[in-house]
């Protein structure tokens, strides 16, 4: 069954994706694991930050807590919703108008990702990065702020589409779980830790673009990895709008011309910005030339 059975208009004249965009953003907020992806971001944004890379070395909970918990969110709404329209049995609204209505529950982990980015770019500039941390040298503040949206705020968008996508076009139960754990390991070889896989990471959607990565002689001391992290945060919000054109391609009880022109114009506009992410801004790492201090 490809529909869910609500009425057409309210008496107030809502429609029928309104009244679905109001539903699937409560049932966001009614999630357990949403909450237990706030909980740890907001325990993580308690106190003073990392000395050595101030709010820059929190990304990774916003990542974790709105990202990819995130993704189990939405793959378990997909599951809720199409349930609803298999016992309803009446075809009135069609699974894109579904989708769509998903899609407006976006603004629930968003708005929690926008308020991390406020507090990351406060405690920023109250509590700046060491001498000897990172940003260093040629990049600065707005190198910065780049980071902290690309790896804090975009996640909450981009692991809840991912969830939709999966939810949509993978049918088995488990399946938002694999990919999830899927997504943290090719996270974690993209990162940097091996130097031939340096240059090509932000292909990958979640890398770090500086660090306590090390040299032979300090194996703490901090690096700016090459990239630029401003058209890397372009090449993410392209890949969101790639992702939900993915989702509503499902649907093909609908016309799909205008989704598949779209879904064209995206890819080619994916493959354009994360070619700039690559060969723009820093083009060979950076080595703070303080050591780390640390022994």
């Amino acid at each position: 069954m490809s529909a869910v059975s609500v009425p057409l208009r309210t008496a107030a004249g809502e429609s029928m994706l309104a009244q679905l965009a109001r539903k699937e953003i409560g049932r966001y907020l009614r999630h357990p694991l949403f909450w237990v992806g706030i909980a740890l971001v907001a325990l993580t944004s308690i106190g003073e930050p990392d000395g050595d890379m101030s709010s820059l070395g929190n990304v990774v909970a916003p990542a974790a807590g709105l990202g990819v918990i995130g993704l189990l969110v939405m793959a378990s709404l997909v599951r809720g919703s199409d349930q609803i329209a298999e016992s309803a049995g009446t075809v009135v609204v069609s699974e894109r108008t579904r989708t769509l209505g998903l899609v407006a529950a976006l603004v629930v982990p968003f708005t929690a990702g926008l308020i991390w980015l406020a507090w990351a770019i406060w405690a920023y500039r109250h509590w700046p990065p060491a001498p000897n941390g990172v940003p260093f040298g040629a990049v600065g503040s707005d190198w910065a702020y780049a980071n902290l949206i690309a790896l804090g705020l975009l996640p909450s968008l981009g692991g809840p589409i991912l969830g939709l996508v999966i939810g949509r076009w993978v049918q088995r139960r488990g399946a938002a779980a694999l990919f999830a754990v899927l997504l943290v390991a090719e996270t974690i070889v993209m990162q940097g830790l091996f130097e031939p896989l340096r240059y090509l990471r932000p292909i990958a959607p979640w890398v770090y673009f500086g660090g306590p990565y090390g040299i032979p002689d300090d194996l703490d001391r901090s690096l700016i990895l090459t990239g630029s992290p401003q058209w890397y945060s372009v090449y993410l919000v392209v890949l969101c709008a790639l992702g939900v054109v993915i989702a509503l391609l499902h649907d093909r009880e609908r016309p799909r011309k205008n989704l598949m022109i779209a879904l064209a114009v995206l890819t080619v506009l994916a493959v354009v910005t994360c070619v700039l992410a690559i060969t723009t801004g820093v083009q060979e790492t950076m080595i703070n030339p303080l050591p780390s201090g640390r022994p």
